[in-house]
């Protein structure tokens, strides 16, 4: 898709523009459609077992969508 290119898989800031990226699991399971623009809330890592699990993000999606802790590497983040 055209749109496509204007994004990247990148290091990801409060309130940057993201989306699914196309063959995402979580998008599915959530039922978000990858087409479907958030907004970053929040950018975290959850210690476990003294290791640092993987990037996740807080993402909104509209007034009531939301998706809560889903690793960074599911989503592509929209340059203007």
């Amino acid at each position: 898709m055209s749109w496509r290119k204007n994004c990247v898989v990148n290091f990801v800031n409060k309130k940057q523009k993201v989306r699914f990226r196309p063959d995402s699991p979580v998008a599915r399971e959530l039922d978000i459609s990858t087409d479907a623009i958030g907004t970053v809330i929040c950018r975290y890592r959850i210690l476990r077992e003294g290791e640092l699990a993987p990037e996740r993000l807080d993402v909104r999606f509209g007034e009531r969508r939301f998706a809560w802790g889903v690793p960074e590497k599911e989503f592509e983040v929209i340059l203007n």
